[in-house]
Parts: C-alpha cells; sequence; structure tokens
C-alpha cells in the first residue's frame, strides 16, 4: 500500500467511514464508501484515456464534484495534477502548458474554446471532455466511465514523501507564473497542521467556495477536509446569494471567505442561518472589519492567517484565545513550521523588529519547476525567502508589514507588474511603462499603469487598454492608465515604483 499518497486516505475512510457523506455538489451526494469507488473509476477512466503515472496533466474547470474526483484519480494512478487558472488568458494558458511539460488536458464545457486552442497550438498530445462540447482529438469522459466494469479497483500508486503531488501556478514578482511544487509530503504536513489548528472533526461541513485551482480551495483545510472524515460541500459561483442558501441548507460549520462577500451575505432578504458556523477563515482582514465582522457572528471563530502558494497555503492561524488581544496579528505558526524575521545581511533580529520573513518546514515547497534562477533567489540555507516584511512579536505572534513591493493582491490572485508590463511595452506606441498596485474599493488592489509613449497623442489610455484585453486575462488589466512624459527616477535612471505609490497616496 501506498506511503504518501493522498489518495490512500479515501481507502480508510471508506473502511472507517463508510456511510458518513464526504461530498456533496448541489443535488449530488458521496459517502466515503461511494467517494472511494467513484475515484477508482475515474482512476480507470484516466488510464483508458492514455494518462499514466507521472504525467503532468492540466485541469480547466470549474469547483464541480467532478474536478475533485478528477484530482484525487489522478493522485491514485500517480499523475501529477496541474490545476490551471481559468482566468488566465490562452496565451498565458500556452506559456503554462509548455513551461511546464503538460501532455493531458481535462476541461469543462465552458473551456472548450480555449481547449481547443491549447490542443492545437502547444505539445497536448491528450484531451478529456467533462461534458459535451468534444474538441477535436479529444474524448468525452463519461464514454470513458461507461467502459469501466462494475467494482473496478486500481491501486494506489506507491509515492515517498519527496515525489511530486501537484504543480500550482502563481504569479509572483517576475514576468511569468512560476510552477510552485507541492510534494506528497507537503499534503501531509498541510493536513495535519489543518486538522489540528481548525480543530475539524467528521462532525464538521466545510464549504469550498474558492477556485480549486488555488491554494486556498485546495488547502485551507481543502483536502484535509477529507483526512477529518467530515463533508467537503462545494459551491458553484463566488456569488454571495449563492454562498448564502449553500451554507443555509447544509449547515455549514467552517469556511474561506472575502469580508466582501460575508456583508453582501448578511444584507440578504432574509438573511442566512449561519447558527452551526465556528470559523471563519480570513486573510489580513482589517481590525476594523474584523470587528464588524464578530459583531455580525459573536459565536463564530474569526481565523486571520498568513499564506502562499509556496507554503502550501497557511504557515500560522490565529487562535480562538487570542482573537481580541492578538487583534491584528496573522497567528503564531503551525506544527512543524519555522519562521524568522532577518535583516538585510540574514541575521535575525530582535523581536518586535521588523526585517523580511523567512519560512522552512515541511509543509514548505521545495522549488520552483524548472525554475532554477528563481529557486537561488528565494532559497538560502533551508529557509524559503518571502520577501515580505514582517515581525515576530515576543510571544512568537507574526504581525504583517508590507507586502513585496512589485506584486499586485487583487481580489486573492497575485498580479505580476512586470508581466503586465511587458504587454503594454509591446505596444508600437510604447517607450517605457511602470505599473503598479492601488487601492480599490472592491478588489482591495487593482493594477495602474503609468505609460510614456513614442509619439505624444499616438495612443490613448483606451487603446492601451484594449492592447491589455486582447493580452492579458481580464483582471490583470490595467484599471488605470495614465499617459506622462515622465516616470520619478533614481540616480542610475532606475525608476522608482515608490514614488509613484506615495504620489497616489497624496493624489
Amino acid at each position: 500500500m501506498a506511503t504518501s499518497n493522498f489518495s490512500e486516505t479515501l481507502r480508510r475512510q471508506a473502511l472507517r467511514r463508510a456511510d458518513r457523506e464526504a461530498l456533496v455538489d448541489g443535488d449530488r451526494r458521496w459517502t466515503y464508501a461511494e467517494l472511494d469507488a467513484a475515484v477508482d473509476r475515474h482512476a480507470a477512466a484516466l488510464l483508458a484515456a492514455g494518462i499514466g503515472g507521472n504525467d503532468l496533466v492540466g485541469v480547466l474547470g470549474g469547483n464541480s464534484a467532478t474536478y475533485v474526483l478528477e484530482l484525487l484519480a489522478l493522485s491514485r494512478i500517480g499523475a501529477i495534477s496541474v490545476p490551471l487558472n481559468w482566468r488566465l488568458h490562452t496565451n498565458e494558458q500556452t506559456y503554462v502548458i509548455e513551461q511546464a511539460g503538460i501532455s493531458c488536458l481535462l476541461y469543462d464545457d465552458q473551456f472548450s474554446e480555449q481547449a481547443g486552442q491549447l490542443m492545437a497550438g502547444t505539445g497536448l498530445r491528450i484531451a478529456v471532455a467533462n461534458g459535451d462540447d468534444v474538441i477535436a482529438g479529444a474524448e468525452r469522459l463519461a464514454d470513458l466511465l461507461d467502459r469501466q466494469p462494475a467494482g473496478v479497483r486500481v491501486p494506489d500508486a506507491e509515492k515517498d514523501a519527496d515525489d511530486i503531488h501537484r504543480l500550482l501556478y502563481t504569479s509572483g514578482t517576475t514576468a511569468h507564473p512560476k510552477g510552485v511544487i507541492h510534494t506528497c509530503g507537503n499534503l501531509t504536513a498541510n493536513h495535519r497542521a489543518q486538522v489540528l489548528e481548525l480543530e475539524l472533526t467528521q462532525e464538521d461541513r466545510i464549504l469550498v467556495s474558492a477556485p480549486l485551482f488555488h491554494v486556498s480551495g485546495l488547502e485551507a483545510p481543502g483536502l484535509a477536509v477529507f483526512v477529518a472524515g467530515a463533508t467537503m460541500v462545494l459551491t458553484p459561483t463566488f456569488k454571495a446569494e449563492d454562498i448564502a442558501r449553500i451554507a443555509t441548507e447544509e449547515r455549514i460549520t467552517g469556511m474561506v471567505l472575502a469580508a466582501q462577500i460575508l456583508f453582501a451575505m448578511m444584507e440578504l432578504d432574509p438573511a442566512p442561518d449561519l447558527s452551526t458556523l465556528r470559523y471563519l477563515l480570513f486573510a489580513g482582514v482589517a481590525p476594523s472589519v474584523r470587528r464588524q465582522v464578530k459583531a455580525l457572528l459573536p459565536h463564530v471563530r474569526l481565523v486571520d492567517t498568513f499564506g502562499m502558494t509556496e507554503l502550501c497555503n497557511g504557515v500560522c492561524y490565529m487562535d480562538a484565545a487570542h482573537e481580541e488581544s492578538k487583534m491584528g496579528a496573522l497567528g503564531a505558526p503551525f506544527p512543524g513550521v519555522h519562521l524568522r524575521i532577518v535583516d538585510e545581511d540574514f541575521r535575525e533580529v530582535r523581536p518586535g523588529a521588523e526585517g523580511e520573513l523567512i519560512v522552512r518546514g515541511e509543509k514548505i515547497s521545495p522549488g520552483y519547476w524548472n525554475d532554477d534562477e528563481a529557486n537561488k533567489r528565494t532559497r538560502r540555507d533551508g529557509w524559503f525567502l518571502t520577501g515580505d516584511v514582517a515581525r515576530i512579536d515576543e510571544d512568537g505572534y507574526l504581525w504583517f508589514v508590507d507586502r513585496r513591493t512589485d506584486l499586485i493582491k487583487s481580489g486573492g490572485e497575485n498580479i505580476a507588474s512586470a508581466e503586465v508590463e511587458r504587454v503594454i511595452a509591446q505596444h508600437p506606441q510604447v517607450a517605457e511603462v511602470a505599473v503598479i498596485g492601488v487601492p480599490d474599493a472592491q478588489w482591495d488592489e487593482v493594477p495602474k499603469a503609468f505609460v510614456i509613449l513614442r509619439d505624444p497623442g499616438a495612443a490613448t489610455a483606451e487603446d492601451l487598454r484594449e492592447h491589455c484585453i486582447a493580452n492579458l486575462a481580464k483582471y490583470k488589466v490595467p484599471k488605470h492608465i495614465d499617459v506622462v512624459e515622465a516616470l520619478p527616477r533614481n540616480d542610475s535612471g532606475k525608476v522608482l515604483k515608490k514614488r509613484l505609490r506615495e504620489q497616489e497616496v497624496t493624489a
């Protein structure tokens, strides 16, 4: 039997909790026995499609039971899953597929056009349609499933802790997304920490509304729900109405939720019944917002956190005992995780002093896929260098100070300013460009571009925006574009983005 393969968890739960509810997607429900059997059937279907162990398989779809079953089935056969961000432009998806070496694609009907373009323009050799829209060269999942014998069993591929479970592509401070490696051991460590820190039991019913291509959907607590023998409930959209309805009907006990969506939910008539909710996971919520939420839901534990894809989600959660006394902090480190604040010479600073946050531990990614330069830049002596400025108080609680300056956090997504700059610079009338993040009431931050034209008046802000729309994911397109005559610089000619940010604050 496998040693570190996550899908082995389903075997144990099918024996111990056969009749307990494991997965809910609308009207469809699976017990643990049914889930394990369904994963076997999907694993056999994917093998029949030609997917083998250690193949890199892209998954392009919305949150659904099929998505979860495919991820579990890929784990069972030993393939490496690569959940694809459906918000990316086809050009960006092409880069990911080619950089990763993805050979197989599983896709939903709503992404069939994009799947067809990717199949024709990349090295993909296998495509499986999750629905009825079958592109050229693809097979239909339903047909593959129908051909599998009743009661088919597929053994769990044997994996060690250092073997790769999946790749998650994330935008950092560089022009292209980076493939973050998550090993089987990373998952084991994270799931153990999630169960302990969130006190998960088989009685929990956890809502997963964050997209399953995102680490918060997969690992906060995500797949750890199955480790606890609890129930995972999926939502079809991020809309407040859907989340409120499902949270009420399914008697949800825990979820990750943006404050904006929660407030929109509480304004509904009638308001949702959240009496069964025992925890709500936030990320970097301002104390004033936290107090508002606590007033609305006094019985709920409000959990702040610090997390990154490279950390396999969070490395600390705020405990219930210190919600008030440590308000504004992000919690203390998970079991098996070590945090340190260092100065520019990599020396640990005193408690309370600011510096760069570095992290090490069992749940920390070993590196980026096929990117030695990024690995050298972000790893040192066994530590991962986050690039974020923070401090740790005398009790060991983490306080966030400032994010990496060139990374824009918009609606839960990372946007690399360098990537947006690269696209804008390709416009024939652009001489120079600088992109920063500026505050936004709806999305927290949005990109803003400052552009110097080759010929004054040769292009408008709208021309540049249309160029971005044609080459970038919609959420990466600058909401604001200023055509300027000059950019602030230091003595060596480097653009001072800090000065641009200061100008936005005082404007």
